[in-house]
């Protein structure tokens, strides 16, 4: 092995005396005519790019700015720029002080310039300033078509000889890198022989410690050629049975994340392996504190210990409902059914929650509201029966028969009035009431609704402020709603404030919105009554409200016609004090 390695220095050491050789021949070639054209072309394009600029951006070069434009000008070191104007003035120069040299006009490459009305050639020439011989460029400057002035480029001609001395250190210095780089090369072609086993090792062990991406993508030769293609073959087919894996995995985990249910994973020990994020919540506890825990350490006030067990003698699923206090109530339904590994083996129990509070609390207001409609439909229905047998069975006076027809009238109404109260509540709530959108004063529409109900008002001797009519708010909306909306928080402040009272309906402009709001002075709501305030029936004061002539659905349709317009309403009371219901809008759909 070392003495192939010796060959093959060996032979490179002989490439790179040749290759030497070779270089020394070419670099001999360029001589000092050479170093003179390439410094003449440095020079040119110097003095074309200063000559473009001061073109371009129309500079008066007679300007003092033009000293200073100079000035801040990165300028080669290696160039002498002097700037001449079109009489031979020497205007800037950057070694010397202008005052002190002199009328440049008849300088040889002032006066090529000017004749050829382009770049000179180079001339070369003992310098009296500089006190050494220097190549000179010129360039003229243009404005207008007119020649205003030249822009000058030198540089001392030792930069040549510099140059040449340069080309024998960069001979050896090429000679020392050839040399290096024959050593490096021998050492790269021995590497390369142990490369190919290097690699597949390299691979496998990768493959190893779960590095599946691994491959081996150089091209061998002979035998190690087939090896590498059924490493890869390997490795490709591990790669995807791992990232199929995976793949399931994170769908899992992203289902088990979204899920509003609550799951928790029990193992056979009664460890908690797992929960997802619902549960966490459910639970108000965090993972940390959960998982690698025994159940019984955090999950006892579920009360399901028993239901584990029977889930784990029985092998049957069970379920409960469970009510929470964290501190509101919360209802959960929990399940408790076994979880088994991929030969079947039961691994423990899975349990699942379901917050299934709010679902209680619709079939209370389910069964309220048919309790109420039935309570509601059956007073009227009753009155109207028993007042219309008596008429028949009996024979009356003509007043108190007449008194009785009044009776079945007005039971009729209010009946007429709940039903049709009801078809409208179901219309809004299906979504099949359509709004008028329209530009409306909001202000002309206050007054204009409180005008009908000015004798209710004044029948209980009620005080009612209203805004300026002077003001005028802009709102879209449904102008017919909204007046809907407006009536019946007025009508419930006139049945709720006794007489002497006052009612104030305030409105106000808040960031894109309109808020208006009704106050009264009345009998005010209890704090335990606002949360259900509107819904369907429900009442503070069932009896006064029925002697009222009320409903029970009048806010219901208010709540439900404020959501149509984007809006929200709230309520502000203190029993025997005040109640404000506040309706806030946004100002344009």
């Amino acid at each position: 092995m070392k003495k192939l390695w010796l060959r093959i220095t060996l032979g490179f050491f002989v490439i790179s005396i040749i290759g030497l050789g070779i270089i020394w021949f070419f670099m001999s070639s360029i001589n000092r005519t050479s170093y003179e054209e390439m410094i003449e072309t440095h020079l040119s394009e110097n003095g074309s790019v200063i000559s473009s600029s001061i073109e371009a951006s129309g500079m008066d070069i007679q300007n003092d700015n033009i000293v200073e434009w100079f000035n801040k000008l990165d300028l080669p070191k290696d160039v002498r720029f002097t700037l001449i104007d079109s009489d031979g003035e020497v205007i800037f120069d950057n070694d010397n002080h202008t005052s002190l040299m002199e009328n440049h006009l008849k300088r040889p490459e002032v006066e090529a310039a000017k004749k050829s009305n382009d770049t000179s050639q180079s001339f070369i020439r003992y310098s009296k300033t500089e006190e050494i011989d220097m190549m000179y460029v010129a360039k003229p400057i243009h404005a207008e078509g007119e020649i205003v002035g030249y822009i000058r480029t030198a540089t001392p001609l030792y930069t040549i000889d510099n140059a040449v001395k340069q080309m024998w250190w960069t001979l050896f210095v090429v000679f020392l890198f050839i040399f290096v780089a024959s050593l490096i090369s021998a050492a790269l072609l021995a590497y390369s022989v142990t490369k190919p086993i290097n690699k597949i090792m390299e691979v496998t062990n990768r493959l190893k410690h779960q590095d599946y991406s691994a491959r081996i993508n150089e091209k061998f030769t002979g035998e190690l050629y087939d090896l590498a293609g059924s490493i890869n073959v390997l490795a490709s087919s591990l790669q995807k049975h791992v990232t199929e894996i995976e793949d399931q995995t994170s769908q899992l985990d992203s289902i088990l994340s979204n899920l509003v249910t609550g799951v928790i994973l029990i193992n056979h020990d009664g460890n908690v392996e797992m929960v997802n994020k619902a549960a966490t919540e459910l639970l108000g506890k965090s993972s940390d504190i959960l998982v690698n825990n025994h159940y019984r350490a955090n999950l006892m006030h579920l009360n399901i210990d028993r239901m584990i067990r029977q889930v784990v003698e029985e092998d049957e699923p069970r379920s409960r409902e469970v009510s929470l206090y964290t501190p509101n109530e919360v209802i959960l339904e929990v399940n408790v059914a076994p979880y088994y590994g991929q030969s079947w083996e039961k691994r423990g129990v899975i349990i699942a929650l379901h917050n299934i509070t709010k679902l209680k609390h619709l079939e209370g207001v389910r069964r309220d509201f048919v309790a109420n409609v039935s309570h509601e439909l059956k007073t009227p229905v009753t009155s109207v029966r028993g007042f219309a047998e008596t008429i028949l069975q009996n024979e009356m006076p003509k007043e108190t028969e007449r008194e009785f027809i009044q009776i079945i009238y007005d039971e009729s109404d209010r009946l007429n009035t709940i039903i049709s109260d009801l078809l409208n509540l179901s219309k809004i709530e299906k979504n099949d009431l359509q709004l008028n959108i329209e530009k409306i004063d909001l202000v002309k529409l206050i007054h204009k609704t409180a005008k009908p109900l000015l004798k209710a008002f004044s029948d209980k001797k009620l005080t009612l402020n209203l805004p300026n009519k002077g003001r005028s708010i802009e709102l879209f909306a449904d102008k017919d709603r909204i007046a809907q909306i407006l009536v019946n928080l007025l009508s419930n402040a006139v049945n709720y404030t006794p007489e002497g009272g006052m009612v104030s309906v305030k409105v106000r402009e808040k960031k894109n919105r309109i808020v208006f709001s009704v106050k009264d002075t009345g009998i005010g709501i209890p704090q335990s009554s606002i949360d259900r305030l509107f819904e369907r029936f429900y009442r503070v004061d069932t009896a006064r409200a029925r002697n009222e002539g009320g409903t029970g659905l009048g806010l219901a349709i208010v709540k439900h016609l404020v959501d149509l317009h984007g809006g929200t309403i709230t309520v502000d009371s203190v029993e025997n004090e005040y109640t404000e219901f506040t309706v806030d809008l946004p100002a344009e759909r």
